[in-house]
């Protein structure tokens, strides 16, 4: 739910917003749920690190340690941001200190997106760890919500042509190659040329 200012920034917040049939007892269903649905809300820097594992931050902004939670913090005071207007929290599965959860958004940079999350108790608190992958990916409206978004966040003639470049690789890209550039260990941030980003 936080964005930065480049494309590579947009695309990890695509990977940084916030779904799980109970498997555990019907109250760790409901505080992981108000958890979830609390971190919609609640997007200020503070926000971070009680709602997010470090591990979790280092993964959405491709930082580590102080620089990751950093990172995290200016984006969550970012005035352009947008929160979701909804979200659908579904198909919660609880094993132990460990958790799984569906979310589908409405509004945002995930409008219309359905995300798998792993999620994980600390000390008595739930938190997201991991964003496991996208369900249903509506591939074509996600491209063109972050291409609206990377241009618009674009402060250079350079930057919205590499964004431009890149939004066209990912147009032609397959569900699987898309989700595995967006989740995977590629450096989107990297000038997109046809030598060095060949799909």
């Amino acid at each position: 739910m936080r964005t930065q200012k480049r494309l590579a920034s947009v695309v990890s917040l695509v990977l940084a917003v916030t779904a799980l049939a109970s498997c555990g007892g019907g109250g760790e269903r409901e505080a992981l749920e108000a958890m979830i649905r609390a971190a919609t809300v609640d997007s200020g820097p503070g926000s971070c690190l009680k709602y997010e594992t470090l591990h979790f931050l280092e993964t959405m902004y491709r930082r580590e340690g102080e620089a990751a939670v950093r990172a995290c913090e200016e984006s969550a005071l970012d005035p352009r941001d947008k929160e979701p207007r909804s979200i659908d929290v579904s198909e919660i599965d609880i094993a132990g200190d460990s958790a799984a959860a569906v979310i589908g958004f409405e509004g945002s940079l995930m409008d219309g997106q359905k995300v798998r999350y792993g999620l994980v108790n600390r000390e008595g608190k739930w938190k997201f760890d991991e964003m496991v992958g996208f369900v249903d990916l509506d591939a074509a409206h996600l491209v063109l919500e972050l291409g609206r978004e990377g241009l618009l966040r674009a402060e250079t003639p350079r930057e919205a042509e590499n964004v431009s470049c890149w939004i066209g690789r990912m147009e032609r890209m397959s569900d699987e190659a898309l989700e595995e550039l967006l989740l995977g260990d590629r450096d989107v941030s990297a000038r997109c040329t046809a030598k060095s980003n060949a799909i």
